[in-house]
C-alpha cells in the first residue's frame, strides 16, 4: 500500500514543485511557463515509459489516469509559441486587474 502511495506522490513531484515554486514569487512567473511545461513533460513521458514495464494493476491503473493529464497538457502546450506565449505574458502585465 506505501509503495502504491509513494509512487502516486512520485508521480505529482513536478507539480507540487513548480506550484510551490510560484506561489512564493511576487512577480510575474507567466514567461517561465515553457520552462514549467517542458519539465511537467519530460517528467510525465520518463514516468509513462517505466509504468508499462511491469504488468501490475495498480501500474497500469496509474498509467491510464496518467494519460488524460497527459493529453490535456499537450492540447494547452501546442497554443503556447514564442509568439503567443510572448502576447499572453503582455497581457498579463497590462490586464488592469493585476496593476502591475
Amino acid at each position: 500500500m506505501w509503495t502504491i502511495v509513494k509512487y502516486v506522490m512520485e508521480v505529482l513531484w513536478p507539480l507540487r514543485y513548480w506550484t510551490l515554486w510560484m506561489l512564493k514569487r511576487h512577480t510575474v512567473t507567466l514567461h517561465y511557463i515553457i520552462t514549467v511545461y517542458n519539465n511537467i513533460f519530460d517528467h510525465m513521458d520518463g514516468m509513462m515509459r517505466a509504468l508499462p514495464k511491469e504488468k501490475i494493476q495498480w501500474k497500469e491503473d496509474i498509467f491510464f489516469a496518467m494519460k488524460f493529464p497527459s493529453q490535456k497538457l499537450s492540447k494547452n502546450y501546442t497554443e503556447v509559441t514564442s509568439t503567443t506565449g510572448m502576447l499572453h505574458i503582455l497581457a498579463h502585465i497590462l490586464h488592469h486587474f493585476w496593476k502591475l
